[in-house]
């Protein structure tokens, strides 16, 4: 079953002079499983840096980093005031990179957003390593594009020393709940191919409330952990892979965000397969 909403690309993306998402550039790239991954690109002239954006499990790009075109009214309940033009560019967080001087990229992962997800399902994966390498693959194609303007000065600056030779811009990554693990797993997996010391100038990683641990389940390395936990979520997820016992676990500390999460037309609402 194709769990995954066929959108017209003009019901989501607006083209006319209303949008108020900042009008990023939109592209897209299949990924090593065939996966065609939606991306954006939210650019300034003469850069002084890259800025990559990695979002968080059940969520999308603009949801995570834009702000939403809502009023809330409490800590309890929002109001919706445009489903149209629900992500708002103004005063967001890339915005704000934006006014500093930083080209903001980002993407929706698979399952995620206007991404494909494996086996035609949202929020369903073949393996958690996937996310990561679809993040190192658009990294690539970010610095392919750099050293193909390399003869652009917005986009490079000559090195005093050697003349004809061009420095990339710096990048940095920054990574939100699941996305913080994937932006730290993607640095181990660049470091072991060398790409981020020769050929790829990554300068820092921010990882916010990431998803890095569950010492409430199990301590890592814990007899529990090893041969109780792990062993059971195999052969229940290898049983069935694309079950969804559990629909979503609501907000409550802050319960409007329930209301944030639920007037979003990308976010799925059905929570995620037992093979995640």
């Amino acid at each position: 079953m194709n769990e995954i909403a066929n959108y017209n690309e003009e019901e989501i993306i607006e083209t006319t002079s209303t949008r108020v998402d900042g009008k990023p550039t939109l592209d897209s790239f299949f990924n090593k499983d065939g996966l065609l991954l939606r991306v954006y690109g939210w650019l300034v002239k003469n850069a002084i840096g890259i800025i990559l954006l990695i979002h968080g499990l059940n969520s999308h790009a603009r949801l995570t980093f834009l702000r939403h075109n809502v009023e809330i009214i409490s800590k309890d309940k929002a109001i919706l005031k445009d489903e149209n033009n629900y992500y708002v560019y103004e005063n967001s967080l890339v915005e704000h990179f934006n006014k500093n001087g930083y080209s903001v990229y980002s993407l929706d992962l698979q399952g995620h957003g206007q991404s494909d997800g494996w086996e035609n399902l949202s929020l369903n994966i073949n393996k958690f390593d996937d996310l990561v390498y679809d993040v190192v693959q658009y990294i690539r194609k970010i610095n392919e594009n750099l050293l193909r303007l390399s003869d652009d000065t917005s986009s490079v600056t000559t090195c005093e020393d050697n003349l004809g030779c061009k420095k990339l811009l710096p990048i940095y990554i920054i990574g939100q709940s699941m996305g913080g693990n994937i932006a730290l797993r993607t640095l181990e997996i660049l470091g072991k191919t060398r790409d981020n010391d020769n050929k790829i100038n990554i300068k820092g990683c921010i990882s916010l409330s990431s998803m890095i641990s569950f010492h409430k389940i199990a301590s890592p390395g814990s007899y529990k952990h090893k041969f109780l936990y792990l062993p059971s979520v195999r052969i229940v997820s290898g049983a069935f892979p694309t079950s969804r016992p559990i629909i979503e676990i609501p907000f409550r500390m802050y319960p409007y965000l329930n209301d944030v999460a639920n007037f979003d037309k990308l976010r799925f609402k059905q929570g995620i397969t037992l093979k995640y």
